[in-house]
């Protein structure tokens, strides 16, 4: 990919691509799933995805809460990456989570990935937030890389166990 694409926060018009981009990219990858798509439903059994994944992202990218989609457009206006950060408020403190981050494997290590980064920092500094966080899956080796490159450091480690099969 040549060229710096074309990134912007929540068109409900971006929906539909975003929610097929992240089904064909995300659901690729068994390594992305962590406790988050068990406890939203996108996956059943944190082994694998459900079948419908582009509905549930269509449906869920469509009813944001408080929550912001960033959407990177390249050549072709096809979506090249996207990211989903969500604004949570507790009694004691607000913080920011990234639900979802993607970029299209031909276009990776292209400063997409860093410049989804930086623009959902810049939106969560922006709204007083002093704590991002986010989670990946166990063996989403790369995506550790990345995110410890761009400043994050793990802090815990999450345990599941399921009760009923």
């Amino acid at each position: 990919m040549t060229g710096s694409p074309a990134v912007r926060w929540n068109a409900p018009e971006d929906i539909p691509d975003a929610a097929a981009f992240a089904a064909r990219v995300i659901g690729a990858q068994a390594s992305y799933i962590s406790h988050g798509e068990i406890q939203t439903g996108l996956s059943d059994d944190g082994v694998s995805w459900i079948p419908d994944l582009e509905e549930r992202y269509a449906a869920d990218f469509a009813d944001p809460g408080d929550r912001d989609m960033l959407v990177a457009r390249g050549v072709g206006g096809a979506v090249c990456g996207m990211l989903i950060v969500a604004f949570e408020h507790g009694e004691h403190r607000s913080f920011a989570v990234i639900e979802d981050m993607a970029v299209d494997p031909q276009a990776r290590s292209g400063g997409i990935g860093r410049q989804l980064l930086e623009r959902a920092m810049e939106r969560i500094a922006a709204r007083g937030i002093d704590w991002v966080f986010l989670e990946s899956g166990l063996h989403n080796e790369d995506a550790h890389r990345f995110f410890e490159k761009n400043g994050f450091a793990k802090l815990s480690s999450v345990f599941g166990r399921r009760l009923t099969t």
